[in-house]
Order: structure tokens, then sequence, then C-alpha cells
């Protein structure tokens, strides 16, 4: 099932790559309801579980409620074949923002993966922006000095 579900997530990608080009600012959003839109969001549905868990862990240790990550908060940075045309390795680069209760900005992050046919690895995971949460949410706040 592993085999499977890393196939399928490197078929998205590849057709992910082949029609957009990584660049150092974000990458236009597709069109709505395109095809380019839903293997988008399908590609991202399958990388959820390897953005989701350290998101968890980063903010397990500033928050009492762990935050989300929803599909159309990830936003495309860049997507490069570290080998070439139809090599099978990438290099995947996602801004992320996790939110909490009615869709409360926390913050704002960066997740560098390693994709190939074994499945995605996450390199790095980068603080970018900090949000302050409205006064009847700081209470979900652990420790706010430790991070600043």
């Amino acid at each position: 099932m592993k085999k499977y579900r890393s196939a399928i997530l490197l078929s998205l990608f590849l057709y992910m790559t082949i029609h957009t080009v990584g660049s150092a600012e974000s990458m236009p959003k597709p069109p709505q309801e395109s095809r380019e839109e839903l293997y988008h969001d399908m590609f991202i549905t399958l990388l959820y579980p390897y953005i989701n868990e350290p998101v968890e862990q980063y903010y397990s240790k500033f928050l009492t409620s762990s935050p989300m990550v929803h599909g159309y908060m990830v936003n495309v940075m860049s997507t490069d074949r570290v080998f070439g045309y139809r090599s099978f390795k990438f290099l995947v680069t996602r801004e992320v923002t996790p939110v909490v209760g009615p869709h409360i900005s926390v913050e704002k992050d960066r997740l560098v993966f390693d994709i190939d046919p074994s499945g995605p690895r996450l390199l790095e995971f980068q603080h970018l922006l900090t949000h302050e949460l409205p006064e009847h949410w700081k209470h979900i706040i652990k420790n706010r000095s430790e991070k600043d």
C-alpha cells in the first residue's frame, strides 16, 4: 500500500513538475476547476501527513492546541527535478499557514522535501513569520517568551 501511495504521489508530482517551473517566488495558482488544480490538490492531500507531522511537533512546544494546515493554505514555492529531465528525484518547497479555530492564522512556515521513489522526506522546517493571536485565543499559548 505504501509503494502504491508513493507511486501515485510521484505520478502527480511529475505531472505538476512538467506543467510548472520552479521559482524563488510563489508559483501562480492553477485555474479554478482545472486539471492542474485537481492534481495540485491531490498532491497536497497525499503530502498532507508529511506536512502536518512536523507542524504539530513544532507548535506543540508553544501551543496547547495543535494548529491545522488546510490544503488551500499550502503555497507552492518551487518544484525542481534534482537530476534533470525524466529523473524521479525532486526537491519541493512549500509554505504553509497553520490555523487554529475558525481559520485564525498562527504563523507561516516553509517546508522543504526531498521526494524520490521511496517517498517524501522532510529536509528542512523553517519558521518564517509569527502572527499575533486574538485575545480570546491567547489561552492556547504555553510560554511565548521561549519562542521569541
